[in-house]
C-alpha cells in the first residue's frame, strides 16, 4: 500500500468517526432536552394539583379529565331543585371551566354559588346560597 492509499483511508476513518461522533452528540442533545421537558411538564403537574401554588391554573395535556371534571352524579346533585334556567347555566358553566381544563373555579347563579375544585364541590366555604362572596 502506497502513502498515497493509507492517507486516504486514514481520512476516510477520520470521516466515519466524525460522522458517528456528530450523530452521537445530536442523540445526547435531544435525550437532555427530553429529560428536561419531562421534568418541566413533572413540576407542573405537581404545582396544578398544589392548593397553595396558582403557577399552574390550567391542567397540562397529560393530566387526564377525570381529575378535573365534573362527574355525571355530582352534576346532577348541583342541579337538583333548580329551575331550568339556573339548571342551564349551572351546566354550561361547569362545561365552559372543564373545556378551559379548569381544576378551580366557582359557578353561580342567583340562588346558589359553588366553589369547585378539581370537579367537586369544595367542603370549606365552598357553597352557599344567593351571590358568591
Amino acid at each position: 500500500m502506497g502513502p498515497e492509499l493509507t492517507n486516504l483511508f486514514e481520512l476516510v476513518v477520520a470521516l466515519i468517526c466524525a460522522v458517528f461522533a456528530f450523530v452521537q452528540h445530536r442523540r445526547a442533545s435531544g435525550a437532555i432536552a427530553e429529560t428536561h421537558q419531562a421534568q418541566q411538564t413533572t413540576e407542573n403537574v405537581l404545582n396544578f394539583f398544589d392548593q397553595t401554588d396558582d403557577t399552574v391554573t390550567v391542567a397540562p395535556p397529560v393530566v387526564q379529565g377525570r381529575s378535573y371534571k365534573m362527574t355525571n352524579e355530582t352534576k346532577e346533585w348541583i342541579t337538583s331543585d333548580r329551575r331550568l334556567e339556573e339548571r342551564e347555566s349551572l351546566l354550561r358553566q361547569v362545561a365552559e371551566a372543564e373545556s378551559k381544563r379548569l381544576g378551580v373555579y366557582t359557578i353561580s347563579v342567583p340562588s346558589v354559588w359553588y366553589n369547585i375544585e378539581y370537579g367537586i364541590p369544595s367542603g370549606s366555604g365552598g357553597s352557599g346560597k344567593g351571590a358568591p362572596s
